[in-house]
């Protein structure tokens, strides 16, 4: 039987997957959908683009990105611009 929580990325009830997130030394339980789009939780994904500087000394993989803010997968580009 497999066990079931809440996505750390997207809060979806569902089988988790341990995904080590790329660029950041940690990783979350991520649903199936979250884990295929390698999406960062938004919170983790706001605090490391504050870590560097913000979006103007972010490296063009980082602003394209995928993380999950209100309900939708956006890039942290995207996500973080009216943030």
């Amino acid at each position: 039987m497999n066990e079931t929580r809440e996505c750390e990325t997207c809060g979806k009830i569902a089988e988790l997957f341990c995904y080590a997130l790329p660029g950041i030394p940690m990783s979350v339980g991520n649903c199936r959908e979250c884990t295929n789009r390698c999406a960062y939780p938004f919170s983790t994904a706001k605090a490391n683009t504050w870590c560097i500087g913000g979006l103007e000394n972010a490296a063009d993989w980082w602003l394209e990105s995928t993380t999950f803010k209100d309900g939708k997968y956006l890039t942290v580009k995207e996500a973080l611009s009216d943030a």
